[in-house]
C-alpha cells in the first residue's frame, strides 16, 4: 500500500516532508512516494530514521504556485511536483495522494489529469467540521470547487457526502441538510427548489433544509450546498472560531482573577476546546468524484496535519469509498430510469 505526497507545492514543504518521514516512523505497513526536489528532501530525510525501502522519491523541479493560472500550469509544467504525483497515483499500486499545493491546480490536475468517476458531473472538496455533539462531526460537500451549480450537480454532492459519511466515519444512515436561507421546505433560490425536490426522491436519510447557524449543531451529518455557500459558511466559521478564541484569551489575559480562575480550574476545558476546533488536527478536504483518493491539506499544513492527512487516504481506502461512490450512483441511474418511464 502506497501513498503520493506532493512535497512542494505548500506554503511551508519543509513541514510537509517532517510529515512524512514522522508518519514513516509512526506506521510500519504503508510505503510513501515523496514528489519534490531529491536534494532537498534528503536533506530533510537525513534528520529521520525512516526506513527507506518504504520511501521512494520522484525527482520534481517545477512548483505550481498559487500565482499560476491552474489550468495553464498544470500542461505547461509537466516536471512540476503536483502533476509527477498525479502520474504516481495513476500507478495500480498507490491508493491516493495527498498535496498541500494550490487548491485550484489540484482540481484541476485531480479533473482533467487523472479524471473524474463516471457518471460524476464535477468533483468537490468535503472538508468534516466539529459540531456541539462531541462525538459526530459534519461533512461539509462542497467547499468550493463548483461556484456555479445545477440540481444534479448538488444530487450527486449529496451521494458522495453520504458514502463519505458512511466509509469513512461508520455512520449507517447519515443525515443530509440542504443549505438555505429557512428551514422551510419553499424556502431557497430556484437552484435549492429544484434541488430539494430531487433530494426527496433519493432513497437517502434527507431532513431537509437547514440554516447555517445550525451547520455545527450535530443534528446534520452531511451539508450540501453550491462551492460558492459553501466557501462563505466554512469561512465564517473559521473566522467566528478565531474571534470566540481571541475574546477569551484577550478576557483571561485583561484579568487578574480570569488569569487564576483559568490556571486552576479551566484550563482543561479551554485546551480541549481548542483541540477540538484546530483545523491542523483534521487533516484536509477529500476532492471526491475523482478516480482515486485525493486529499487536498490546508496550504499552511504542519508536519500533524500531514500525518493526519494521509491517515485520511489510508481510512477512506479501507473503507472502499470510490465503490461505495460508484454504488450510489448506481442506485440514482435506476431512480432516473424510472421516473422517465413514468
Amino acid at each position: 500500500m502506497k501513498i503520493v505526497i506532493d512535497t512542494m507545492g505548500s506554503d511551508n514543504p519543509e513541514e510537509v516532508i517532517r510529515g512524512s518521514a514522522l508518519f514513516l516512523q509512526q506506521n510500519k505497513e504503508v510505503s510513501l512516494v515523496l514528489c519534490g526536489e531529491e536534494e532537498y528532501l534528503n536533506k530533510i530525510l537525513s534528520e529521520y530514521n525512516v526506513d527507506r525501502n518504504r520511501l521512494e522519491i520522484v525527482d520534481a523541479k517545477e512548483v505550481i504556485t498559487n500565482e499560476d493560472v491552474p489550468t495553464v500550469a498544470i500542461r505547461r509544467k509537466a516536471d512540476s511536483t503536483l502533476i509527477k504525483a498525479i502520474e504516481v497515483l495513476k500507478r495500480d499500486d498507490v491508493i491516493g495522494m495527498v498535496s498541500a499545493g494550490s487548491t485550484g491546480a489540484v482540481l484541476s490536475a485531480g479533473i482533467f489529469k487523472l479524471g473524474r468517476i463516471k457518471g460524476i458531473h464535477r468533483p468537490a472538496l468535503a472538508p468534516i467540521l466539529p459540531t456541539l455533539n462531541g462525538d459526530r462531526e459534519v461533512c461539509l460537500i462542497d467547499c468550493g470547487a463548483n461556484i456555479d451549480c445545477r440540481p444534479e450537480y448538488l444530487v450527486e454532492f449529496a451521494l458522495m457526502g453520504v458514502s463519505y459519511m458512511k466509509s469513512v466515519y461508520g455512520i449507517e444512515s447519515p443525515r443530509v441538510g440542504l443549505v438555505s436561507n429557512g428551514v422551510e421546505d419553499k424556502k431557497g433560490n430556484e437552484l435549492v427548489k429544484e434541488t430539494f425536490a430531487r433530494l426527496k426522491q433519493l432513497p437517502i436519510n434527507f431532513v431537509g433544509n437547514m440554516e447555517a447557524r445550525e451547520a455545527l449543531s450535530g443534528d446534520y451529518d452531511v451539508l450540501v450546498c453550491d462551492g460558492f455557500v459553501g466557501n462563505v459558511l466554512l469561512k465564517s466559521v473559521e473566522g467566528t472560531a478565531k474571534m470566540v478564541m481571541k475574546l477569551l484569551k484577550n478576557g483571561i489575559m485583561n484579568s487578574f482573577s480570569a488569569k487564576i480562575g483559568y490556571k486552576f480550574f479551566m484550563k482543561g476545558v479551554f485546551d480541549e476546546l481548542r483541540d477540538k476546533m484546530d483545523y491542523q488536527k483534521k487533516g484536509g478536504a477529500p476532492l471526491l468524484g475523482v478516480e482515486k483518493i485525493i486529499v487536498k491539506s490546508h496550504g499552511a499544513s504542519n508536519a500533524s496535519s500531514i500525518i493526519a492527512s494521509i491517515n485520511q487516504v489510508i481510512r477512506m481506502h479501507k473503507g472502499n469509498l470510490i465503490q461505495n461512490i460508484n454504488s450510489g450512483l448506481e442506485a440514482l441511474k435506476k431512480i432516473s430510469a424510472g421516473a422517465n418511464e413514468n
